[in-house]
């Protein structure tokens, strides 16, 4: 069959009612091709594939038996190069043979809707060398199957919408009987029983198409805490997580973000990334609660980075999760610290930084030693200066209510001011 045939037959399948038969579809575009084809969404789920020929690799035969692409073969195709060639052009990729995850040589092309990409073909390319002319065929077939995909997703945005509102209404405490909850979820596939928090992993720039591989990737190999939904917000990712055991589970929670952080970072060159989570609670109508605690954590985490870094849970916030009332109520009575006050005026007069020195001795819990490395200074300086400090401001170092109180503000003027 000649090349004009070939593409006068794909260009009258675009009016024809094959594509809301996507079974159909990878046959016939194999027809065109000349070699078995794979098609597949944008998360490398099956959606049609050709008959088989007696040269058919195992990673054909793992995608069509799991109805999506293996883990481990995904994983090699990023490493290799070919997913990053294919989300950065919609022309088609030639692809050498991976003998290490039994990949025979293929050609793929990615399907994309204005800026995103909806999905993928792979031709099935042993035995067969592709001509200018099939890469061509291969071109049109995209924007055969490209038509169906935007049908299909086109058909599944109400419910997408209504999925997307569900989860906000929870969020955001809209919805407050359990068993509506529990009863809404089930028309969704959610399993909300059991121990229950919100994680924002907050990436500190645009979440592009790539990222969102990479995380759907690494859902699947974190088995300590179960997704159970998700939302992109901005720059934010908002999971839902079940946790299986209540036992260690902040400690569980904590592991998770730190890998997840860590892993994210890795694969796709990032270093701004934070995590944080809420509470756990044993019941959905109290998620909202976790979300905005989840919120807190990373407010903290992006506003002061050197005391939250070791900090991923709500729980561990400790005496921080306070700060903002705190500030509200101070604010409100225009309240002053003494202590703050008289060594402000005194390190303006006397070009001294009798304050700095006060608030790395209270961020070293009072160590003497460890905040004098950290001001490069001899212990015997730091001591004198807290001799000082006490003098001028009249601090008792002894009383730890003292102590606590100008910490606070001291946290609260380096947070708000």
């Amino acid at each position: 069959m000649n090349y004009e045939i070939r593409k006068k037959r794909l260009q009258e399948a675009m009016n024809s009612d094959l594509i809301n038969f996507p079974e159909k579809l990878a046959d016939f575009i194999a027809d065109i091709l000349g070699c078995p084809v794979t098609i597949e969404d944008a998360n490398h789920q099956l959606i049609s594939y050709s008959k088989h020929t007696d040269k058919t690799d195992q990673a054909r035969i793992f995608t069509i038996i799991q109805r999506q692409v293996p883990d481990h073969v995904i994983n090699v195709l990023w490493k290799s190069g070919v997913m990053k060639r294919l989300f950065e052009s919609d022309e088609p990729v030639i692809i050498p043979a991976i003998p290490e995850i039994d990949l025979f040589n293929r050609v793929a092309i990615s399907i994309w809707d204005y800026h995103h990409v909806i999905g993928f073909i792979w031709a099935h390319a042993d035995g067969k060398t592709f001509s200018n002319q099939d890469l061509q065929l291969l071109k049109i077939a995209a924007e055969l199957v490209k038509k169906y995909l935007v049908q299909y997703r086109s058909g599944n945005r109400t419910r997408e919408k209504e999925y997307r509102d569900f989860l906000w209404n929870l969020l955001l405490g809209g919805l407050k009987e359990e068993q509506r909850i529990l009863h809404m979820a089930r028309r969704y596939a959610l399993d909300l029983s059991g121990f229950l928090a919100i994680i924002i992993i907050d990436f500190g720039q645009e979440i592009t198409d790539v990222l969102k591989q990479h995380v759907n990737h690494l859902f699947k190999r974190l088995q300590e805490v179960y997704v159970a939904a998700y939302l992109y917000d901005e720059q934010q990712l908002i999971l839902l997580v079940r946790i299986k055991h209540k036992a260690d589970s902040t400690v569980v929670l904590q592991d998770f973000i730190q890998i997840f952080v860590h892993e994210i970072g890795k694969k796709c060159y990032l270093d701004n990334i934070v995590g944080g989570s809420g509470f756990i609670y044993d019941s959905p109508e109290h998620l909202h609660y976790s979300y905005q605690q989840a919120k807190k954590v990373i407010s903290l985490k992006r506003k002061l980075p050197h005391l939250m870094q070791d900090i991923y849970t709500y729980q561990d916030l400790g005496i921080y999760q306070f700060l903002d009332d705190l500030y509200e109520i101070k604010l409100k009575e225009n309240y002053k610290n003494m202590v703050i006050e008289k060594l402000r005026e005194h390190d303006y007069k006397n070009h001294t930084e009798y304050l700095k020195t006060l608030r790395v001795y209270l961020d070293c819990d009072c160590n003497v030693y460890e905040a004098a490395k950290k001001m490069h200074v001899h212990p015997n300086t730091l001591n004198y200066r807290l001799k000082r400090i006490g003098e001028i401001s009249k601090i008792n170092f002894k009383d730890p209510k003292q102590k606590t109180a100008v910490y606070l503000d001291l946290l609260l003027k380096k947070w708000y001011t």
